[in-house]
């Protein structure tokens, strides 16, 4: 018996999407900005989407990358222009170095060598999402206790009141 080999499919085809699952908006980001970003200069779109991992929270809410621009033929040594709030420019000029290495440290190449500043209004960033369990009213929080109580591992059992919680156990159905 010979086997045919099987085509194989782009990971974005629309056939495969129940073996996928659902995907984070995120996750593709960056493939899908690509383009767009490539005409500003970014190479990368994870310097927007990672932004505030690469230059830290106080970073990330007082600058935004707005282009990053390489000599010609070069694909390191590039100038970052940053859009910085009003007032913060004098101080990002006195931790420009350490923000440099950061950058260059994500990528793992010296792909920025200078910082160009441009002042103006800086979009807020999004709050993160509230992470954790949530609170139960009393009644049901103490149903849920009740129930836990017979279970002996306390790993096991602070694991499953999280799970609890967060499916809302004791909840009425509607």
């Amino acid at each position: 018996m010979v086997k045919t080999p099987r085509r194989k499919r782009p990971p974005h085809d629309p056939s495969r999407r129940k073996e996928r699952g659902l995907l984070a908006v995120g996750a593709s980001l960056p493939t899908i900005a690509a383009p767009a970003l490539r005409k500003r200069g970014f190479a990368q779109a994870r310097l927007i989407t990672d932004w505030p991992a690469i230059a830290g929270d106080l970073l990330a809410r007082e600058t935004v990358p707005q282009k990053l621009v390489f000599p010609r033929g070069a694909k390191g040594d590039g100038i970052l222009h940053l859009r910085v709030s009003s007032g913060f420019a004098l101080e990002l000029q006195h931790i420009a170095p350490q923000l440099i290495e950061r950058i260059n440290g994500f990528f793992g190449y010296r792909a920025v060598a200078d910082l160009r500043y441009q002042q103006g209004p800086v979009p807020p960033m999004r709050k993160p999402r509230r992470v954790g369990p949530k609170r139960l009213p009393e009644t049901d929080e103490a149903r849920l206790q009740r129930t836990l109580d017979a279970i002996e591992d306390p790993g096991l059992r602070d694991a499953l009141a999280d799970l609890g919680r967060a499916v809302g156990v004791g909840r009425k159905s509607e």
